[in-house]
């Protein structure tokens, strides 16, 4: 079994509250596995004393409330997400220190840092190619597009750029067309 290393209770069956595990972070029914965030980034962030938030805007860790807020995760997309806490700062520290221990230690966080530097994008963008949630699901278009540089030209199905009802969706059911 997991330990909770922040949890929220409720006697409402269906009060949204917010646990966090070495697993993952549940917000009321949804789990969010670890491995589709930015922990890296928001590591980064905690270790200077401050906490990420969207567009990679940043703000001390001493203005989240130590009551009820809203506290900004960051997605391995780059995208951010508020979850809305009933103490905000309690839960803040506890997943920046999950974030440092999950990606090595500070001086594996300064490391990061330092390539993402040296490669000239912020950290919170560096890892929108990593495995997440994005990388799982791929267009037809990305799909099209690996298979020609296999060798083997295969087209959409609605290259043509026609939209039909049979092209609407991809062969897993979800939304080809944007």
């Amino acid at each position: 079994m997991d330990q909770v290393l922040y949890g929220e209770r409720s006697r409402n069956p269906l009060a949204r509250t917010v646990h966090l595990s070495e697993v993952g972070l549940r917000r009321g029914g949804r789990t969010t596995p670890l491995e589709e965030l930015n922990l890296g980034a928001m590591a980064e962030a905690f270790l200077r004393g401050a906490w990420l938030g969207g567009g990679g805007a940043e703000r001390p860790l001493a203005s989240l409330p130590e009551g009820a807020g809203l506290v900004p995760v960051t997605r391995a997309t780059g995208t951010c997400r508020p979850v809305k806490a009933r103490q905000a700062a309690a839960f803040a520290r506890a997943l920046g220190e999950l974030a440092v221990r999950r990606c090595g230690g500070p001086g594996q966080v300064a490391a990061l840092s330092a390539r993402a530097r040296e490669e000239g994008v912020p950290l919170w963008i560096a890892r929108r190619h990593a495995p997440g949630p994005a990388v799982r699901s791929r267009s037809p278009w990305t799909a099209a597009r690996c298979a020609w540089t296999s060798g083997v030209p295969t087209h959409p199905p609605y290259a043509c750029g026609h939209r039909t009802a049979s092209s609407a969706t991809t062969a897993s059911g979800a939304r080809g067309w944007c």
